[in-house]
């Protein structure tokens, strides 16, 4: 009689890793978790720019809706007319664009400059239209309130009694105009 014998099974050595496979691994996953640690202060920083971005073009856009609202007249100073800038007080925000009393409270400086009469880009050189005044505003970020420096007075400089870019602080510009309602 013939006895069949069970196929013979195959058996495995020891199970797990090894201790070169283990530190292998390891790091292989240092260097992952060093190389994400080091995007954390460009991320941090790109976040922090874009926050101060953020809050200084909503303070610039309220400013300027506040321009907008405000009679013609009011808005460009006595003057009323001609191409010198009336430049409007300081005005101080915190870091979360409210507005605050004081400087030495506030994150943003903010400089608001208006000229009365604007030249229109149409090529027609005849001279500026009196009843278009060009808004411009500055919001300066300077939480150590330092001293800003403004480029001199001028007739003829259109960027005259605006922030100094070589004053060494950083600023966001904003222009708008506003026409004569009548």
């Amino acid at each position: 009689m013939k006895t069949s014998r069970p196929p013979a099974v195959a058996t495995a050595g020891p199970g797990g890793f090894s201790l070169v496979e283990v530190a292998i691994a390891a790091g292989i996953a240092s260097i992952g978790i060093i190389m994400l640690f080091g995007l954390l202060p460009s991320g941090l920083t790109m976040f922090r720019d874009s926050m101060t971005v953020s809050v200084s073009s909503q303070i610039a856009q309220r400013l300027i809706q506040e321009a907008m609202q405000t009679d013609y007249d009011v808005l460009v100073g006595a003057s009323g007319t001609g191409t010198t800038p009336v430049v409007k007080p300081w005005r101080y925000f915190n870091d979360q664009g409210v507005e605050q009393p004081v400087p030495q409270d506030a994150i943003f400086h903010v400089l608001t400059r208006v000229v009365p009469s604007s030249q229109l880009p149409s090529g027609n050189t005849t001279g500026a239209n009196a009843s278009l005044a060009t808004v411009t505003v500055q919001v300066v970020t300077n939480p150590n309130n330092r001293n800003i420096v403004l480029l001199p007075a001028s007739a003829t400089d259109p960027l005259a009694q605006t922030v100094d870019p070589q004053g060494g602080l950083p600023f966001y510009t904003y222009n708008s105009h506003v026409a004569r309602a009548r």
